[in-house]
């Protein structure tokens, strides 16, 4: 392995700019890093010159998001404002963005089977997909909500494996980038990579990828005055009946709060000049009691072909018109009834009265008015959620659920929005609240659909990478979605 190094942008000045994070930033703080691993079968050229090229490109990227190379770090204490985290870039002390080339011994062939091969076998059993492997161990900033100082916001590690092709693996904090948000870098790398390799016809649409760092962009879409001395409580009350979880992480007294969680949960809460004259909003006791942690997780990638979705909405849609409901569902919403439904079953809650979550996470570029574009940089997403009892779901059909689904997303209009962001804003500290969770009665929902993952291309051959691996820890109810 090299020693790792950092970049900075080809044009990066000593011009210093400090920018809050957003709301929604501010709320996602404290969730698993974004990130994700592709892995490539050969290379275009030599070695020698195509990591050349890779981070020369990469460097010339950085241009479009100097904050990524810049210092992540809370926002000082403001009197009556929120606990937000900011960035810092443009000045001689930014950390910048670590890169690092490490060679193993092993081919590629011994970590990831090719798509079609997965595909073919309609599933795969990724457990031997060690994903540390192709990730920097280096902290990045704000990991433990505290540390910060000198820490990258972005690691980039090139794994070349025995006998040719590479692997990319990249990670930054949630709160700087979605998943969306960083595929837009990804097309944007890939884009300038491909140009040094002589590809000079793809350059992309200008509107297409050009990213838009304005996290004040968003904020602006609260329906109200955010920094008012006197919230509107019709505002708040709109907020507080839509199906967002309010689960308190900050309630370490709740029966079987996770120790292990605790050292972080410290580490969230702001001074106490925050606290003082600030009480704190509502919030819910997490089920921590149902989510063993000591349970082996196990990973499989599952495969659904274009037919069957269509079947599957087709049914649905059949079932729909028998129960004279009008959502109109997709595909998607099909695919989301059929696997929650047997999750429970899996789960054996057939006959059970108690309350089961389907947790979806959303985002809000689109849902807001006027939308923001898609190469609005940032993570803007939040967490709702499908309840019902186990045995109902178990029971209905997949139209049924299916419906429910698409009628608790509708309800996240443009309005609903504004009135969420409202509420969310006036919080003294956003990431208190969880809208999420796992266990055994929750299932989370994220979704890589339509990002165009396999699509990335460094070198302009049209070559699709053999694997993409979405970073998350592995985790009971965690389901993600790509495509």
């Amino acid at each position: 392995m090299e020693s790792p190094i950092r970049l900075l942008p080809l044009s990066h000045s000593n011009q210093p700019c400090s920018i809050s994070l957003s709301i929604l930033d501010a709320t996602v703080v404290r969730f698993a890093p974004t990130g994700a691993i592709w892995l490539f079968d050969d290379f275009p050229s030599d070695e020698k010159t195509f990591l050349q090229k890779l981070q020369a490109s990469l460097i010339q990227t950085l241009d479009h998001f100097p904050q990524w190379a810049g210092q992540l770090q809370w926002v000082p204490f403001q009197p009556g404002r929120t606990h937000r985290p900011m960035i810092t870039y443009n000045t001689a002390s930014d950390p910048g963005v670590e890169w690092s080339v490490v060679r193993l011994a092993e081919p590629i062939t011994s970590y990831a089977p090719t798509a079609s091969e997965r595909a073919s076998q309609g599933f795969w059993v990724g457990d031997a997909f060690t994903q540390n492997t192709f990730l920097s161990q280096t902290r990045l900033a704000l990991a433990n909500l505290r540390d910060y100082e000198g820490l990258p916001s972005m690691t980039i590690q090139v794994t070349l494996f025995e006998g040719g092709g590479y692997a990319i693996g990249i990670k930054l904090p949630h709160c700087l980038a979605d998943a969306q948000a960083l595929m837009v870098f990804m097309q944007q790398w890939a884009s300038a990579c491909r140009i040094l390799h002589g590809h000079s016809d793809s350059i992309p649409p200008e509107d297409k990828f050009n990213p838009i760092f304005d996290p004040s962009l968003l904020d602006t879409k609260a329906s109200g005055d955010i920094n008012t001395p006197t919230p509107d409580q019709s505002l708040i009350d709109k907020a507080r009946n839509l199906p967002l979880h309010r689960y308190d992480w900050w309630k370490t007294s709740d029966p079987a709060y996770p120790p292990i969680m605790i050292p972080n949960t410290t580490n969230s809460k702001p001074p106490p000049e925050y606290l003082t004259n600030a009480p704190l909003s509502p919030s819910t006791p997490a089920p921590w009691a149902t989510w063993d942690f000591s349970k082996p997780v196990s990973y499989t990638q599952i495969h659904f072909t274009g037919t069957e979705l269509d079947h599957l909405r087709q049914q649905a849609r059949t079932q729909q018109a028998q129960n004279q409901t009008h959502a109109q569902i997709s595909r998607l919403d099909a695919l989301l009834a059929h696997i929650w439904t047997l999750i429970n079953q899996a789960r054996g809650y057939d006959q059970s009265k108690e309350k089961v979550y389907l947790n979806l996470s959303l985002g809000a570029r689109a849902r807001v008015d006027p939308p923001l574009p898609d190469t609005f940089i940032g993570s803007p997403i939040f967490i709702t959620h499908v309840c019902s009892s186990g045995e109902e779901i178990c029971n209905s059909s997949i139209g049924e659920t299916a419906s429910r689904i698409r009628e608790t997303i509708q309800q996240f209009t443009p309005d609903s929005l504004g009135a969420m962001l409202y509420d969310a804003g006036l919080e003294v500290a956003p990431q208190r609240l969880w809208q999420g969770f796992m266990g055994q009665r929750h299932t989370l929902i994220t979704s890589w659909l339509r990002l165009g993952v396999y699509g990335v291309d460094f070198d302009g051959r049209g070559r699709r990478p053999r694997y993409v691996h979405a970073v998350m820890q592995k985790m009971d109810g965690y389901v993600n979605l790509d495509g």
